[in-house]
């Protein structure tokens, strides 16, 4: 699962539709064919007719045109996926918001002097202002706003000035930002998915050096009242993004350049998150489904074994019944065998009511009428 970046030149990629088909090249490019045809409309390529690769009419190419506006290279972003099986194929998906904030032009622009704040970042002011240090030293946004900011008092009008840029860049590019309250996240809705930012500020800690008064008072009441350690202002910054269970550092102060300058790569970070949010989803979802049907099939299975061991069963049982029949049946005779007798005698009538007996046992019999079939519930 990653991001790829591929550069069409115009007049390389001008032979190669020309000279292949289309599903050829979007195979080699890991594009769509919709996609690619946009590239090429872009670049201002004509493409063949239909049929024009099976007719192989070689050298019946229009001419490239010129190009609009002098354009002869592009650049797109593709978005790939974790495939996770050989059944499961990843589609790629272009991410033109990505090659967006390359662009120059659309560097975003952190004032040197105090700029009309976004309502989100003027709200964070207020509470800045009014919070207190914590036992770090910093000031924070905190519950219903969003805790999206956290640095040294000395800091604050930094932090603004940063994300009041970020938040404004964010917004012009159509991604909402909010407060997620029930998290106590400030999130910006980046293609689709709530993505959490913050700012925070490093400390660094150093031994308390207890004062005087600290000492007296330790010595009077026999423990201490003072910190271990003090924490001070590093003035180095670093943005974070909502991670799977936390947030996670994208960039920050460091020789490389100020928080300022990365803006638009911090927007990047958050719209690949953004994809990796929907790909996991995709996968979970997969997952489930196959969860499910895995399920479907034991419960179709054992419902099988079920059934089929009750069948089973219901063989053992008329089996044993033919066979206590068959005995049955056995004695009648050896009874009937034993000696005359008078054929009304209630003899008699028993050897005709034993031989129905038998025939009740009989699986293979149609059982005749008993007093035994009365229900006596129904009496």
């Amino acid at each position: 699962m990653g991001t790829k970046t591929i550069r069409f030149e115009r007049q390389k990629l001008y032979e190669q539709v020309w000279e292949k088909p289309m599903t050829t090249l979007v195979a080699e490019y890991g594009l769509s064919d919709v996609g690619l045809r946009k590239i090429c409309k872009r670049l201002s390529i004509p493409l063949p007719p239909q049929g024009y690769h099976l007719r192989m009419h070689k050298g019946q190419r229009p001419p490239l045109p010129p190009s609009k506006d002098g354009v002869k290279e592009h650049v797109t972003h593709i978005y790939e996926p974790e495939q996770r099986s050989v059944n499961d194929l990843p589609q790629p998906v272009e991410v033109p918001e990505i090659a967006f904030e390359e662009l120059p032009e659309n560097r975003i622009i952190v004032s040197d002097t105090p700029a009309t704040l976004h309502q989100h970042i003027a709200e964070a002011k207020s509470q800045l202002k009014k919070n207190k240090p914590d036992n770090y030293g910093r000031v924070s946004t905190y519950w219903k706003r969003g805790n999206d900011i956290s640095v040294f008092p000395e800091s604050i009008e930094r932090a603004l000035q940063i994300m009041n840029a970020l938040v404004r860049a964010l917004v012009k590019r159509g991604f909402t930002v909010s407060v997620d309250e029930k998290n106590n996240a400030t999130v910006a809705k980046v293609l689709d998915e709530q993505i959490g930012f913050r700012l925070e500020e490093r400390s660094r800690q150093i031994r308390h050096v207890p004062t005087p008064a600290e000492l007296l008072d330790e010595k009077k009441h026999s423990y201490r009242h003072y910190p271990t350690y003090d924490y001070i202002a590093t003035g180095e910054f670093s943005l974070k993004i909502s991670g799977a269970y936390q947030y996670e550092k994208i960039c920050k102060d460091d020789k490389k350049g100020k928080i300022e300058e990365k803006l638009n790569f911090f927007i990047i970070a958050m719209i690949k998150r953004a994809l990796q949010v929907k790909d996991d989803r995709t996968r979970r979802a997969r997952e489930e489904e196959i969860r499910r049907a895995r399920e479907q099939k034991r419960w179709e299975m054992d419902s099988l074994i079920r059934k089929e061991k009750e069948k089973v069963e219901a063989l053992k049982k008329e089996c044993a019944a033919w066979h206590e029949s068959q005995r049955l049946r056995a004695y009648i005779r050896a009874a009937y065998e034993a000696g005359p007798f008078d054929p009304e005698s209630p003899f008699a009538k028993w050897l005709v009511w034993a031989s129905l007996q038998a025939d009740r046992m009989d699986p293979l019999k149609n059982s005749p009428p008993s007093v035994l079939d009365h229900d006596r519930s129904h009496w």
